[in-house]
C-alpha cells in the first residue's frame, strides 16, 4: 500500500473512532443483562431456550472447559478481566487462567515446541500480519463480526479488541511549571531536567518518539531512518529508564523517579486517577495504535477461543473495558464509557498524530531488534 494512501486511510478511521464515541453510552457487557442468567441461558418465563448468539447469548462451553487468556497485566489486564472474563464466564461457564507475559516470542516458542497452553492472546500492533501465519490459527469469521470492525484493524490472523495512544506523561511537579509540547521537549534536558521513562523494545515507540523529536513529521515516519534515531537517542541516553511492561511505567512515573515517560494512555491515566499522583498527558504527536487478539496455532480449545473473541469484539460487549480504564472499542457500533471519551487516544487526535505502519514494522522486525540491542549495549 502506498504510505500516502494508507495514512489517509488511517485519518479517516480515526475520525470514525471519534464519532463512535460522540454521545457515548454507558457500555455493558451481556453478561449483565437481568434476562442471563450465570448459565448463560434466559431468564425469561417462555418454556423453549432461546437460540444461541455469539453476541447476547453464546451457547454454553462443555463442562470443565478451561482456556488461557494472555494480556500485559496490571490494570490493563484487570479492565479485561473485569469487562470481559468475568462476563464471559459466567454467560458460559469457561473457566479462565491467565498470564500477563504476552510476548510474541512465547507465541512463537510454544507453536514451535508443541507445547501450546495460551488460547486467546493479547498482542500489539507489530504482531498477528501474514509474516506470522505459520505460528497463528485463522481467526473464524463465521463468528467474528469482521464487518463491524473499524476499516484496517483485522485481518486472517488477528482482531483489534482495543485502540490507544502512546504518549508523552509528564510529573506536572517536576517540570517548573512548564508544559511540555511534544517530543522535542522530551529530549530537552536542559529545558525539562531529569531522567525519562522509556519503552524497553523496539517496536514500542522508541525509534518513532526520537524521529519526531529531531523533527520529522509523522507522516514520513516510514521507513524509518535508525541511524538519525540513534543519534538522537544518544543524546540522553544516560538519563534514560527502561521499563519492560506498563505496570512498571506507571511505578516509575508515580514515584517520580522519571520527570516524563512514554506511556500508553491508560496508564498514564491510572497513575492519576488510580494512584493520585500529579501525572499529566502531552496528546501533540501521540502514535494511535491497537492491541489485538490472536490464537496461537494448535490450541486444543480453538474452537472455544473464536466464540470469546467473537463476543468480545461485538458492538455489545467491546467497549466494556473503558469502564475501568480509557482505552476505546474497535467495533464501530460499540459506545465507550461516557466519562472517559475525553480521556480516549481517538478523542485527542490532531495534525501531529502519528501511526505506525504495522507492515513495515512486521517486515524489519529483525532489522529493527538488531539495532536496538546494538545501541542499547553498545
Amino acid at each position: 500500500m502506498r504510505p500516502w494512501y494508507r495514512l489517509s486511510m488511517i485519518a479517516a478511521t480515526a475520525g470514525l473512532l471519534v464519532a463512535a464515541c460522540a454521545g457515548a453510552e454507558s457500555p455493558a457487557p451481556s453478561a449483565a443483562s437481568p434476562a442471563a442468567s450465570s448459565a448463560g441461558t434466559s431468564a425469561a418465563p417462555s418454556s423453549a431456550a432461546p437460540a444461541a448468539d455469539v453476541c447476547t447469548n453464546p451457547a454454553p462451553a462443555a463442562p470443565g472447559t478451561t482456556l488461557t487468556f494472555a494480556s500485559y497485566g496490571g490494570v490493563y489486564q484487570k479492565a479485561q478481566r473485569q469487562a470481559w472474563l468475568e462476563p464471559y464466564a459466567k454467560l458460559t461457564g469457561v473457566q479462565w487462567t491467565e498470564s500477563e507475559d504476552s510476548s510474541n516470542a512465547t507465541i512463537k516458542a510454544q507453536v514451535e515446541s508443541g507445547q501450546v497452553t495460551w488460547d486467546v492472546v493479547d498482542v500489539g500492533n507489530d504482531f498477528g500480519l501474514e509474516r506470522n501465519a505459520d505460528v497463528l490459527e485463522p481467526l473464524d469469521f463465521s463468528l467474528i463480526h469482521k464487518d463491524e470492525i473499524l476499516p484496517g484493524f483485522v485481518g486472517p490472523y488477528r482482531v483489534a479488541d482495543i485502540t490507544y495512544g502512546i504518549v508523552l506523561a509528564y510529573r506536572s511537579d517536576l517540570t517548573g511549571g512548564k508544559v511540555p509540547q511534544g517530543w522535542a521537549d522530551f529530549f530537552d534536558l536542559q529545558k525539562f531536567p531529569g531522567k525519562r521513562g522509556m519503552y524497553d523494545y523496539s517496536a514500542g515507540g522508541i525509534f518513532e518518539v526520537a524521529l519526531m523529536a529531531d523533527g520529522v513529521a509523522p507522516k514520513d515516519l516510514y521507513p524509518l531512518d535508525i541511524p538519525r534515531a540513534i543519534k538522537k537517542l544518544d543524546t540522553i541516553k544516560d538519563q534514560l529508564v527502561f521499563w519492560p511492561g506498563g505496570a512498571k511505567s506507571q511505578e516509575l512515573i508515580g514515584s517520580g523517579e522519571v520527570t516524563m515517560s512514554l506511556m500508553w494512555n491508560g496508564r498514564a491515566w491510572s497513575a492519576k486517577h488510580l494512584d493520585n499522583k500529579p501525572v499529566e498527558i502531552q496528546w501533540n504527536q501521540q502514535i494511535l495504535t491497537a492491541d489485538y487478539f490472536v490464537v496461537p496455532k494448535g490450541t486444543p480449545n480453538k474452537d472455544e477461543a473464536m466464540k470469546f473473541i467473537a463476543w468480545a469484539t461485538c458492538a455489545q460487549n467491546n467497549a466494556a473495558p473503558s469502564q475501568f480504564i480509557p482505552y476505546g472499542p474497535t467495533n464501530v457500533n460499540a459506545k465507550p464509557a461516557p466519562d472517559k471519551v475525553p480521556d480516549l487516544a481517538v478523542s485527542n487526535v490532531n495534525d501531529t498524530t502519528a501511526y505506525f505502519d504495522d507492515q513495515w514494522v512486521v517486515d524489519n522486525a529483525q532489522a529493527l531488534d538488531d539495532a536496538y540491542n546494538a545501541w542499547k549495549t553498545k
